[in-house]
């Protein structure tokens, strides 16, 4: 930047987006900031903000689109630089991103560049810390999580970005937990509540996520950018202009087209693409996982052909009308592939759940058993051990029983899980799967579900079966 160009200088202060542009380089050097219509879009709308126009603002865009980059960076840089005086609170789901991106924005405001835009913004020597710097004219940036306190602190312009890790989207007490932190904290930091504003920035997680809970109120302006447009859409840009999106438009059509957001859907699965990417949450109800995502296969390898039989175990208590099943399945696997082999499901009391496990073994010689850490398992394991047979081990369960399922899901869209044509037990395993999670029993969902996720840690624990020891 030439010192003395005026215009260039007035642009930067008056145009976030020209600021964006500049700021991206400094943050990225050797790359430059998106061209696509969104950034206009975001730019325009966020510059109301500042304006005191908006005062509730809803941004949904899907994963690494710059939501954290303009939202926690580069946008409180502005506004500071505009009015050192104005107070602005940054809120990101944990102390680690809260840091990095306060950091990042602190650095951004000492280059040569913004120095000379905005030459009345100062930093207070005394109060210049990574998680809140002041500014001389009493304004600051403050950065925390949404477990931080902020006692005793508030703001002008309080922004969230991202509240919530995608892996908790499913848990009930989580989703409670965090509107329970936004209304009873976030929501009452503001200083002057009349001309306060509030941006939520973040990708759409669940059907009742917070986003989902708060536009429920009607008093949030929202803008929807998904990754593939699936109906026309028109967002302001400014000075005038606007952009409208058409039917199959990809957001960024320059970094990410159709092929690339195919391949994303592949790996991630639809339910996790349709909520992350195309902010259209559908809210698990039965059906979870479709019966035609299974492939089929005609008949069994023989043992040797397959690179490993595994068996996972999900245990009962006690028999009863109304009570679990006790269910082993055995899974052969071979290249990409995992064949369902066998389904063993029946209520049993403990002593017998020890014998037909030691029966099952001899019949498929698994290289590896899995047993759930939890009810009766945690003494299947220590006593198949007892009885030599070194391939059990125990895996804790993580989450909910729908979690689990929905972050294995995408294995079996994607095609890796087949299933016999025929089988005697192939009816019921295929009925409670379909009626999933509304279904009176789950016992065979949790058996595949704990399977799947061992999947992940495949080639380090099948053939070192250790690394799996509870």
């Amino acid at each position: 930047m030439v010192p003395n160009d005026k215009i260039y200088r007035l642009m930067l202060r008056e145009r976030l987006h020209t600021f964006l542009g500049r700021s991206f380089l400094a943050l990225n050097p050797g790359k430059e900031l998106s061209s696509a219509y969104y950034v206009r879009g975001l730019s325009y709308v966020l510059e109301r903000v500042e304006r005191g126009e908006v005062r509730r603002l809803i941004i949904e865009l899907p994963p690494r689109h710059l939501k954290s980059t303009i939202a926690s960076m580069i946008l409180p840089a502005w506004i500071l630089g505009r009015d050192p005086s104005k107070r602005i609170v940054c809120v990101s789901y944990n102390n680690d991103l809260a840091q990095s991106f306060s950091h990042k924005c602190r650095s951004l405001m000492q280059e040569p560049f913004y120095k000379a835009c905005f030459p009345t913004m100062q930093f207070d020597p005394k109060k210049n810390a990574v998680t809140e710097f002041h500014t001389t004219q009493k304004g600051f940036r403050l950065a925390t999580s949404m477990q931080g306190t902020m006692t005793g602190k508030g703001g002008d312009i309080v922004i969230l970005d991202d509240p919530m890790k995608a892996q908790d989207t499913h848990s009930q007490a989580a989703r409670d937990a965090v509107f329970e932190i936004y209304q009873n904290t976030i929501a009452t930091r503001l200083d002057n509540p009349k001309t306060g504003s509030i941006v939520v920035v973040c990708q759409r997680l669940h059907e009742d996520d917070l986003l989902g809970r708060l536009k429920q109120s009607g008093h949030w302006e929202v803008l929807s950018l998904p990754a593939i447009a699936v109906e026309e859409h028109t967002f302001d840009l400014g000075n005038g202009m606007v952009c409208t999106r058409q039917p199959g438009d990809p957001l960024d059509p320059d970094r990410l087209g159709l092929d690339e957001y195919d391949k994303l859907r592949s790996e991630i699965g639809h339910l996790a693409f349709e909520a992350e990417y195309q902010q259209r949450p559908v809210l698990p109800g039965g059906n979870l996982v479709k019966l035609e995502w299974f492939r089929t296969y005609e008949k069994a390898l023989p043992r040797a052909k397959y690179e490993a039989i595994v068996q996972s175990w999900d245990t009962a208590a006690v028999p009863g009308a109304s009570n679990d099943y006790t269910v082993c399945t055995t899974w052969g696997i071979i290249g990409n592939h995992v064949d369902l082999l066998d389904v063993h499901r029946q209520q049993y009391l403990y002593p017998e759940i020890l014998g037909v496990a030691l029966a099952l073994r001899k019949k498929w010689k698994p290289n590896l058993i899995i047993i759930e850490k939890a009810v009766t398992g945690l003494s299947l394991k220590p006593d198949l051990v007892k009885k030599g047979v070194t391939e059990a081990h125990w895996f804790s369960p993580e989450k909910g029983k729908v979690e689990r399922m929905i972050a294995q899901s995408a294995k079996i869209e994607a095609g890796q899980v087949r299933l016999p044509k025929s089988a005697h037990w192939l009816e019921g395993f295929k009925a409670e799967v379909a009626a999933f999670p509304k279904g009176n029993y789950d016992d065979q969902v949790d058996s595949m579900s704990l399977f799947l996720r061992g999947l992940h840690f495949r080639h380090h624990t099948i053939r070192h079966c250790s690394r799996f020891k509870g």
